[in-house]
């Protein structure tokens, strides 16, 4: 099976078409900075969920994971690594 996962410029790229907003690197909060709010969050949130085939339900939202592209990143391919994990196998 092929492991899936995301880069960080998948998420500038996402960011950028679909939120709007440009992070100056990796790293930068992007809450602290002003650039995402409540409203581009849940926006984001969305994106990623259609983009990568992931749901993000309220319940579990860490907003220290939408804190940076990298921590988005981590995130995300977390949520991918699991679903594969949890894809029964075939027993013959």
């Amino acid at each position: 099976m092929v492991n899936k996962s995301v880069d960080c410029d998948q998420i500038i790229r996402l960011l950028i078409e679909r939120v709007h907003i440009e992070a100056p690197s990796a790293d930068t909060d992007l809450m602290g900075a002003g650039l995402l709010d409540s409203l581009s969050l849940v926006e984001l949130m969305t994106g990623l969920e259609e983009q990568f085939d992931i749901r993000i339900s309220f319940d579990e939202i860490e907003i220290d994971n939408f804190s940076s592209v990298t921590r988005i990143v981590e995130y995300v391919n977390q949520r991918l690594a699991s679903r594969v994990e949890n894809i029964p196998t075939l027993t013959r």
